[in-house]
C-alpha cells in the first residue's frame, strides 16, 4: 500500500500573517505596507549584517512583492554582485521561511520534488522540501538555476505556475495561496555566458516564459562603500575603503575589456577588508598586497596579477612589490 510520508521540512510553526512598511524593509521612508509574517519561524534566513540597499533593486522588489500573484523571478548576473543575498535579506525583514534549493548537474526531478521509499513495510511518497515549501507557503530560491538539468526544471513547470501538482504516484500537492519563487542565475538561461560560466545549461523557452527576467550588476560604488563602512568602521579608514571599491570597479572594467579573467566581487572586496586587517602590522609582507592576493590576486596568473598590481598602485599610491617571474 503507497501512503504519503508526513515528514516535514522543519518543526511545524503556524505562519500567522503580519505586515511590515517599506522603511522597516528597506530602510526607505515609506509606510507602504508589505506582506509577511510574524517573527518566530525556523526557516527564516538570517539578515546580512550591515546590508545596504541598492534603491534601484529595492524598488524592483517593492514592485514585485506588491503584486497580486507574483511570477517567479529569473534573476541573472555575474558571481558574487548579491542576487541570492537580496533575496534572503528581503525574505528575513518580512520573516518568511525560506527553502534554498542549490542546483548540482547531478539533480533529478525526484531530488528536489520527492520520491517513494519503502518505510515499514509500505510503499512512501516522501515529498521533497520544495513541495513541502509549496504547500506551506514559504519562499523558494532556486539557487544557481542554470546548473541544473533542464529537465529538473520543466518537471517543476506546474509549480512555477502556481497549478494544482499531481505526481505519478498520485499524490495531489495544493500551493500555498501566495508564495514568492525565485531563481538565481550567471546566465539568462539562453546560452549566454557559458563561455564564463561553465557547466552552465541552455533551457527551453517554454521553461524561461515562466519566469519574470531580472538583471543585477555590481552596486554602485557609494553602496559598496557603505557595505565596507558597515563592516570595517573604525577598523579602516574611509579613503581606504574608497580607494579599495575603486581598484574593484577598475578591475571589473578590465574583465569586460578582457584583460582580466573574472571580476572583484563583493564577497572579493570584504575578504580583501578582513586580510587587509589582519596583516596591517606584518613587516614580512606588504600588507596592501598580500591581503588583495589573498582575496582575490592569487587566483589569476602571475602576469595578470601584476596588472592588477599597477591598478591598487595607481588607486593608493602605495609602491607595488615585484612578482617572482615577471618582469618590471
Amino acid at each position: 500500500m503507497r501512503k504519503r510520508s508526513n515528514e516535514t521540512v522543519s518543526t511545524e510553526t503556524t505562519l500567522i500573517p503580519a505586515n511590515y512598511t517599506v522603511q522597516e524593509v528597506f530602510g526607505f521612508p515609506s509606510q507602504l505596507q508589505l506582506a509577511g509574517y510574524a517573527p518566530g519561524h525556523a526557516l527564516v534566513p538570517k539578515a546580512t549584517p550591515g546590508y545596504v540597499w541598492d534603491a534601484r533593486i529595492a524598488r524592483d522588489f517593492i514592485e514585485w512583492l506588491t503584486e497580486p500573484n507574483p511570477d517567479p523571478l529569473w534573476i541573472s548576473g555575474p558571481t558574487g554582485c548579491g542576487k541570492t543575498d537580496a533575496l534572503k535579506n528581503v525574505f528575513a525583514a518580512l520573516n518568511i521561511p525560506t527553502v534554498i534549493v542549490s542546483a548540482k548537474s547531478s539533480t533529478e526531478p525526484d531530488d528536489i520534488l520527492g520520491r517513494v521509499q519503502l518505510r515499514g513495510g509500505d510503499t512512501v511518497f516522501v515529498p521533497g522540501n520544495l513541495l513541502l515549501a509549496y504547500e506551506k507557503g514559504h519562499a523558494i530560491i532556486l539557487d544557481e538555476i542554470d546548473g541544473y538539468n533542464p529537465e529538473v526544471l520543466m518537471a517543476c513547470h506546474r509549480l512555477l505556475e502556481r497549478a494544482v501538482v499531481t505526481l505519478d504516484d498520485g499524490t495531489i500537492i495544493q500551493p500555498a495561496s501566495r508564495i514568492y519563487m525565485a531563481a538565481t542565475a550567471n546566465t539568462r538561461g539562453d546560452g549566454q555566458g557559458g563561455d564564463i560560466y561553465t557547466a552552465t545549461n541552455i533551457f527551453n523557452v517554454a521553461s524561461l516564459n515562466r519566469f519574470e527576467k531580472w538583471e543585477m550588476t555590481y552596486p554602485p560604488p557609494e553602496v559598496e562603500e557603505q557595505i565596507l563602512e558597515n563592516m570595517f568602521s573604525g577598523k579602516l579608514q574611509s579613503n581606504i575603503m574608497k580607494a579599495m571599491v575603486k581598484t574593484a570597479t577598475d578591475i571589473r572594467r578590465a574583465y569586460l575589456d578582457g584583460n582580466c579573467p573574472s571580476p572583484v566581487s563583493i564577497r572579493d572586496l570584504l575578504r580583501w577588508g578582513r586580510k587587509l586587517i589582519q596583516a596591517w602590522n606584518r613587516k614580512d609582507v606588504a600588507p596592501l598586497y598580500h591581503s588583495f592576493d589573498k582575496a582575490f590576486g592569487n587566483g589569476v596568473d602571475p602576469h595578470v596579477r601584476a596588472m592588477l598590481h599597477t591598478l591598487i598602485q595607481t588607486n593608493f599610491g602605495v609602491p607595488a612589490p615585484e612578482i617572482q617571474g615577471v618582469s618590471p
